[in-house]
This record gives C-alpha cells, sequence and structure tokens, in this order.
C-alpha cells in the first residue's frame, strides 16, 4: 500500500502500548428478541365433506358466483380458480430473532497483536527476554506517532542492532 513502510520494531517486553489503531476490534454478545410479522398463506378450499353453507359463504367471500347442488359449487370455485389466482388471506406470526445486545470496543496494544495476528506480526525475543522484535506496515504517521520506548530500524539496522546487543550468553 502507498504510503506504508516495513519496519521492525525492538519494544521492551514490559510494554504495552498501543502503535496503530488499525487492529482494534469489537466483540459483540447478542439476545434473543421475539419479533412478529405478516405473510399471505392459500386459503383451504371447501370439498364434498363441507357444508352447502360453508362452501356457499367460501364463495361469497371471495366473489364467487355459481349455485346449484354441493358438487356444482365446487365446479364454480374450481373454474374461478383457473381464471384467478388461488385466494389468500394475511396470517400473523411470531419468530424470534437475535440481536446485538452489547458492542464492546477494544484498542488492540502491541501484545494483542502479536496474540491476535502471530503470523503477521511474527515475534523474535531477545535472550535476556528483555525485548523483542516485530515486523510492522506503518504509515509514517503511525512511526511518527510511535513512543520513544520502542526502536524503529530498517530490515538491515535490525540486524545490526540484533547482532550487538542480542549476545547468547
Amino acid at each position: 500500500m502507498l504510503g506504508q513502510y516495513s519496519m521492525y520494531l525492538i519494544i521492551p517486553t514490559d510494554a504495552t502500548n498501543r502503535i496503530s489503531s488499525r487492529y482494534d476490534w469489537q466483540t459483540f454478545t447478542y439476545k434473543e428478541v421475539e419479533k412478529t410479522g405478516t405473510r399471505d398463506v392459500n386459503v383451504a378450499l371447501p370439498t364434498e365433506d363441507d357444508l352447502k353453507s360453508e362452501i356457499q359463504a367460501f364463495m361469497a367471500t371471495h366473489s364467487i358466483d355459481g349455485s346449484g347442488t354441493k358438487a356444482q359449487l365446487l365446479v364454480a370455485i374450481n373454474l374461478w380458480l383457473m381464471e384467478n389466482a388461488h385466494p389468500t388471506e394475511s396470517e400473523s406470526y411470531t419468530y424470534t430473532a437475535e440481536e446485538v445486545d452489547v458492542t464492546t470496543d477494544h484498542e488492540a496494544t502491541v501484545v494483542d497483536m502479536v496474540e491476535r495476528h502471530p503470523l503477521y506480526f511474527a515475534k523474535r525475543v531477545s535472550p535476556d527476554a528483555s525485548e523483542y522484535c516485530i515486523k510492522s506496515d506503518l504509515t509514517f504517521t503511525e512511526l511518527k506517532a510511535l513512543p520513544v520506548t520502542i526502536k524503529v530500524f530498517t530490515n538491515e539496522e535490525t540486524k545490526a542492532y540484533i547482532s550487538e546487543n542480542w549476545v547468547e550468553e
């Protein structure tokens, strides 16, 4: 990315500094919420088992013309269905949904960055465990904002620093 520089940071082990806000994260807790909705469902069509008065009430409700026996009324309903869509009615229902209850913001420290992104911020610890080194791609603004306790080096400068100061005992 333009404006970013791969630099090596030598950080004291006891430092808990933030070096960038890019690695901040959020966690969420959820709660179950009961909601209601409406949907259109097909109405039950009358059958031979229904009373003639029930079939006629169905026809009146849906403005279907016809008269005669139960069988003739059912034929009139079937003819009406071929020309029109199946009649529907609105139905209310309830369901449970998860919604975010609490959002917690976390500010990433160097320790968090190393723990959460161990491959990207591969940590190399000095033999006496007083400091460690990580590689990071930082913007110029982030580099300028680093605390003075953190040393910033290029690759070659890091090699020289480690060979001079991280002597195995």
